[in-house]
């Protein structure tokens, strides 16, 4: 005589216990989730803007002349973009320019970029000590003062602050007077190789 094999697979009890449990564990980590995406978004868009200025002082020393990085609001796609673009301390747009003939001639473009490429524009704020750098054939500022750009979110709910007050890791680009480029955490104590 045979016996009865039992079928294999589940019992409905067993998908709806499984399922709960997964939807609690979604639950809980959602939050968390969000927080780390908008951060990494962050980074990728101070890291855009590090580009950006390693790049103009690559081409000052590259082609001996003053390059410029400025920041702009001004929408990249601009005709003539290089020339007409209102710089801004707060832009969140860069682009990279220099004069080859006389001070008073048009701008050469290098590069231009948006630091949101499909994000966002209310998700991202900007604050520069100037609304450029300029880069002299050495590969030092201009100015001979060292530059600043922080980089966060603007400030809706508590959690949109700048780590230890809020979730949000914020950034700072840190220009040296002889050109060195940093990125780096504001909110890092120094002695971490991550401080400012």
């Amino acid at each position: 005589m045979l016996t009865p094999r039992r079928a294999g697979g589940f019992t409905i009890i067993e998908v709806f216990v499984a399922l709960t449990i997964a939807g609690v564990l979604l639950a809980l980590g959602a939050p968390a989730f969000g927080t780390f995406l908008q951060n990494a978004r962050l980074g990728t868009r101070a890291k855009s803007f590090y580009t950006g200025i390693q790049l103009a002082r690559t081409e000052a020393v590259r082609l001996n002349l003053p390059v410029e990085f400025v920041l702009t609001d001004t929408p990249i796609n601009t005709a003539n973009l290089e020339n007409v673009a209102a710089s801004s301390p707060a832009g969140r747009n860069w682009l990279v320019r220099y004069q080859a003939t006389a001070a008073s001639g048009p701008y050469t473009l290098v590069e231009a970029k948006s630091a949101l490429e499909g994000g966002d524009m209310s998700n991202l704020q900007v604050l520069a000590t100037n609304d450029g750098i300029v880069f002299n054939g050495m590969g030092g500022t201009t100015s001979g003062n060292p530059e600043q750009l922080d980089i966060s979110k603007p400030v809706i709910v508590p959690d949109d602050q700048c780590a230890p007050l809020g979730a949000m890791r914020c950034w700072r680009i840190v220009v040296t007077a002889g050109g060195q480029v940093r990125l780096c955490d504001p909110t890092v104590a120094a002695g971490d190789s991550r401080a400012c």
